[in-house]
């Protein structure tokens, strides 16, 4: 087999609803110059890193065995791609210890990727260590899967029924879009952007973000709201809406003040990701209807 390769490439993370959760990691692999019926058996573990500096091995994942040599006829006198699924089942005490050091925050797979080549009409081969036949692919290797927050409970919490990924998007008024408006998206961008970083200053400056585009917001509202609730149109009822948002963003903000109070029990106070979410998700909801009016 001179001159014969496996090249892998990693691609995407998923999870796969099932009796028991999967967590499934998929390759792109191309292999080349291989023998007619030759296949290689593929054994990938892998581990996850959390942001919060903890991690977990996931052990081997389920064995998959392909065929990637083929005849000309079939197509073998060029490289043959195919995906391998990566797929490790998940008992409901791993996913729960998954959660507990991801704690909200993005994660890192990091794949193990091996494979040994298996010869035509030969068995399964037995492998006592240290003589098992085991190779890393190449000239591409599996790098690192980087996984961010919001993915994650889209692509996998989702698909276990765990949880739920809700997307919020902020168009510009078309045509009458301001300064006051560009300024807005940018602060909510920010704060998306320290939010998906993740690091407790980070959680600290994305709610910061989150206010000031709440307190641009509130300057587009009614100048005067009728004091009779039940008189008021849609725009007063949301300006109403708008301020008590706008309160709850600023003491989210003041109790995280609270961590650098000269008081013990109030310096222990642990600022989370959840708050950050409610502002942000809070802020964008609200720039969404104003700007729809605005």
């Amino acid at each position: 087999m001179n001159g014969s390769y496996i090249s892998a490439t990693t691609g995407e993370l998923h999870g796969m609803p099932a009796a028991e959760p999967i967590l499934q990691l998929t390759f792109n692999v191309e292999a080349g110059g291989l023998s007619d019926g030759a296949s290689a058996l593929f054994l990938i573990g892998g581990s996850i890193h959390a942001d919060s500096g903890l991690n977990l091995s996931l052990g081997t994942a389920a064995p998959v065995l392909k065929q990637l040599g083929f005849s000309a006829r079939e197509g073998g006198t060029t490289p043959y791609t195919t995906q391998v699924h990566a797929q490790w089942t998940l008992s409901d005490a791993a996913i729960e210890r998954i959660e507990k050091i991801r704690n909200g925050g993005n994660v890192v797979i990091y794949p193990d990727f091996q494979y040994a080549l298996i010869s035509p009409g030969t068995a399964m081969p037995g492998w006592p260590q240290p003589q098992r036949p085991i190779r890393v692919p190449g000239p591409g290797q599996p790098t690192a899967a980087r996984v961010d927050a919001h993915q994650w409970v889209k692509s996998v919490l989702e698909q276990w029924q765990l949880a739920a990924a809700v997307s919020l998007v902020v168009a510009l008024p078309a045509g009458t879009a301001t300064d006051e408006h560009r300024t807005i998206v940018s602060r909510l961008a920010t704060a998306k952007r320290l939010l998906i970083a993740g690091k407790p200053e980070d959680l600290k400056a994305s709610i910061a973000a989150s206010r000031e585009a709440c307190e641009l917001l509130r300057a587009m509202r009614p100048a005067v709201v009728n004091t009779s609730a039940q008189k008021r149109d849609l725009a007063e009822r949301e300006a109403i809406i708008l301020d008590k948002m706008t309160d709850l963003a600023q003491a989210l903000f003041s109790y995280d003040s609270a961590a650098s109070h000269t008081d013990p029990h109030l310096r222990d106070i642990a600022w989370r990701r959840e708050n950050a979410v409610l502002a942000l998700g809070t802020a964008t909801s609200l720039a969404q209807l104003i700007f729809a009016r605005t």
